[in-house]
């Protein structure tokens, strides 16, 4: 599933998610930030829903650690579990009160 990122705060830090129907391809043009799910096996074989940041535009470490998104989910904050895999495709994010169910 995507996510485009919708901008809550006049900086561009907040992001809350929506729900979109795009393919990944026209999420990279249309979207300047969107989120793409993952799931992950943790160490005790329990599988955790993730979320990867992407960006349009290149974006520095330190831009992309920035932000505060919303979870797709519940609304709750997430919290950034992994780096940056390049300048387009940034953090890995988690929400604890999803994962937690």
């Amino acid at each position: 599933m995507i996510y485009s990122l919708t901008k809550q705060n006049t900086e561009g830090t907040l992001l809350h998610p929506v729900q979109t129907y795009y393919s990944k391809e026209y999420a990279d043009e249309m979207c300047r930030l969107y989120l793409t799910d993952e799931t992950a096996v943790d160490a005790k074989g329990g599988r955790t829903k993730n979320y990867r940041l992407h960006a349009k535009n290149p974006h520095s470490i330190e831009m992309a650690l920035a932000y505060d998104i919303h979870c797709p989910c519940c609304g709750g904050h997430m919290k950034q579990v992994g780096r940056s895999l390049d300048a387009h495709t940034l953090g890995l994010y988690t929400c604890k009160a999803c994962n937690r169910r």
